[in-house]
């Protein structure tokens, strides 16, 4: 039973190499244990998975999906998910290299942590309703936007070249200074896709009959 430490970065959207081995004609199962890449156990709650191997045919080349894994969470929280195939399914397969890939399917909501922050020489606050942004990359009208902790999860009602606007009962009674962080939720985007992880998988074929 193969159990693997996976880093996971959804913002890189690369995957995570790892090589497996599977005898033919016994169960096979591997453990992988999800990470963030400060090493704390990745919450994979919400999210689903597929996973599916390939025979080799040359470099860069498959044959399509030789077989599906089975994916299971046996604890989403803790960042922990499993592949298996049977018995009967490996017996099916022939030696050689193959190719496999596992897809998470993230939620359809995901938050969007900006390197954004209110611009220099600017404040906000106290009615004030529009803010001047470095920048409005991906922030679209009816998002969530927070400022730093003193407006938090109000609708952006307008966005410009330059800065958003929300909702009017949603202002600060205090000021907001320069520098302070902002943080957009996205609503309505579709469903995220990420690729997890990427390798190589070696099948021995086996020489005992079935039990």
């Amino acid at each position: 039973m193969a159990s693997k430490i996976v880093t996971f970065d959804p913002d890189s959207g690369v995957p995570y190499g790892v090589n497996l081995t599977i005898y033919g004609g016994s169960d096979f199962v591997a453990n992988l244990n999800v990470k963030t890449t400060s090493s704390a156990s990745f919450d994979l709650t919400d999210y689903s998975g597929t996973a599916a191997m390939s025979k080799s045919v040359a470099v860069g080349a498959t044959l399509g999906i030789t077989t599906s894994f089975t994916v299971g969470f046996t604890s989403a929280f803790d960042g922990k998910l499993k592949l298996s195939l049977t018995g009967a399914q490996t017996r099916t397969l022939s030696e050689g290299r193959y190719y496999y890939d596992v897809l998470l399917t993230g939620d359809t909501e995901s938050e969007d942590i900006l390197n954004t922050s209110i611009s220099v020489g600017s404040t906000a606050g106290i009615g004030t309703t529009s803010f001047f942004l470095n920048k409005t990359t991906n922030v679209a009208i009816g998002d969530s936007m927070s400022v730093g902790a003193a407006i938090t999860s109000v609708p952006v009602v307008s966005v410009g070249a330059t800065g958003v606007t929300i909702g009017v009962a949603n202002t600060s009674p205090l000021e907001i200074f320069p520098g302070t962080a902002v943080t957009f939720v996205r609503t309505g985007t579709a469903t995220t896709i990420y690729s997890l992880v990427k390798g190589n998988i070696y099948v021995y074929n086996p020489v005992s009959p079935t039990p």
